[in-house]
């Protein structure tokens, strides 16, 4: 009897979870989600490997390969508020296709990379693309989400930015598998091919209407231009989520290291536990997030989701030391709270980034929070691999409370934000945006 009910619970979660993930009935949010689907496969194939690539095939030294991506990427650094900017001004279709081939341009360069300066090129391309998508997508989602339907979008984007995720993960698998420069070629060639797919996508879309007009010359403009700028609530709430996104390149940067170097797990462990991250968090998304309904809600995941960090990295250090199975069991463990951490942190980034933001001008708010974003990830190499790699077991659970207090800091920054609001007799934005 028991089973026969815990068989109907687990029936009755799949039902429930495939009817959330059912494709959106508009035809343009439809195409937004192919293109992201297919992008984020690609994403999912270089963030596993990429580092590796260019420390097994292209020859430099782990700390070579952090301080190139981290210089060109600082490069790179402010492009997505202007590119924001234009997409809310000249419309957000054309300018993310732009960027996409642009990323497409600097994932074909790397066949070229050799040495430490060419690197700096290509990932200061990259970047500037990077920052573009992110943005312009911001404003995309913008335009097309259905009023009172925001966060449902939303939802629906992050699960399949997930399933992407993992499939592109799992490919990589093969790749460090079979660890020679041809099955790098062939990655690179597909991340490539990627970005190129996911831009024709995308121009099957409609234009999309700008959402603001270009401001008046001289005397007769009268908004600031850059508004995200000068939204003191925003800023800190991208100086917050910036630091906790820390988060990522632990499992992009840090771990892949950690377990090649400094733990007796075998090497194709990277690949696997990349993928069973991405599966997780595919899985438990929508679940996991249900409870969001607006920005207060958001801001709870994001606060709860700094400890469970600092859990997961503490089980990750411990690998280093044990047995191959003892260090293997650790670093499942360590992925799946990480996992869980992952959900709350970016569910809750994600809904308070449009929530806070004025909807005329998602695409300039989406670019200044990808510009923090973006701060942290051209340090990100050189911070997290100075940290766990040199520092050790320490390093880890300094970077746990670090993003800790961020993530309680972003909480803080939404009940100000609410308060102001409150105060100037406005109701929250919530949902109404984006």
């Amino acid at each position: 009897m028991f089973r026969r009910a815990g068989r109907l619970t687990v029936v009755n979660q799949l039902s429930r979870l495939r009817a959330e993930l059912r494709p959106p009935e508009d035809h343009r949010q439809r195409l937004l989600a192919m293109s992201t689907l297919v992008n984020t496969i690609g994403t999912g194939m270089f963030l596993s490997a990429g580092t590796i690539f260019l420390i097994r095939s292209v020859g430099l030294s782990p700390a070579a390969a952090g301080v190139g991506l981290t210089v060109g990427s600082l490069i790179g650094f402010g492009a997505g508020v202007l590119i924001g900017d234009q997409a809310d001004r000249r419309g957000a279709r054309q300018v993310m296709i732009a960027a996409m081939l642009l990323e497409a341009a600097a994932s074909a360069s790397l066949l070229l990379v050799h040495s430490l300066w060419p690197l700096l090129v290509v990932a200061a391309l990259a970047a500037v693309g990077r920052a573009g998508t992110n943005s312009a997508r911001g404003a995309v989602i913008g335009v097309l989400a259905e009023p009172g339907k925001g966060a449902v979008l939303r939802t629906y984007l992050r699960a399949v930015t997930n399933v992407g995720l993992a499939i592109g993960m799992l490919a990589s698998a093969v790749v460090l598998a079979v660890d020679n420069r041809a099955a790098y070629v062939i990655m690179i060639l597909t991340d490539t091919t990627t970005f190129l797919v996911a831009a024709a996508i995308l121009a099957r879309l409609p234009h999309l209407v700008p959402t603001r007009t270009a401001p008046e010359s001289g005397r007769g403009s009268t908004s600031p231009r850059w508004l995200a700028l000068r939204d003191g609530h925003y800023l800190a709430l991208t100086a917050a989520t910036s630091i906790a996104s820390l988060q990522y390149w632990i499992l992009l940067q840090a771990l892949p290291l950690w377990i090649v170097l400094r733990t007796e797990a075998p090497r194709w462990m990277v690949a696997l536990l990349l993928f069973l991250a991405a599966v997780t968090v595919a899985l438990t998304q929508i679940p996991a997030t249900r409870s969001i309904n607006g920005p207060r809600p958001a801001a709870r995941l994001l606060a709860r989701s700094g400890p469970v960090f600092l859990v997961a990295w503490i089980l990750m250090a411990a690998a280093s030391g044990p047995s191959a199975g003892i260090a293997v069991a650790l670093l499942l463990a360590g992925v799946l709270v990480h996992s869980l951490a992952e959900v709350w942190q970016v569910a809750g980034t994600f809904e308070l980034s449009f929530a806070l933001a004025r909807p005329e001008a998602q695409g300039q708010y989406q670019g200044v929070i990808g510009l923090g974003q973006g701060f942290v990830e051209a340090l990100a190499p050189v911070i997290v691999i100075a940290l766990c790699i040199n520092v050790g077991a320490f390093g880890w659970i300094a970077l746990g409370l670090l993003v800790t207090a961020a993530s309680f800091a972003g909480a803080i920054v939404e009940r100000r934000w609410a308060r102001s609001h409150a105060r100037a007799g406005n109701e929250p934005i919530g949902d109404t945006v984006g």
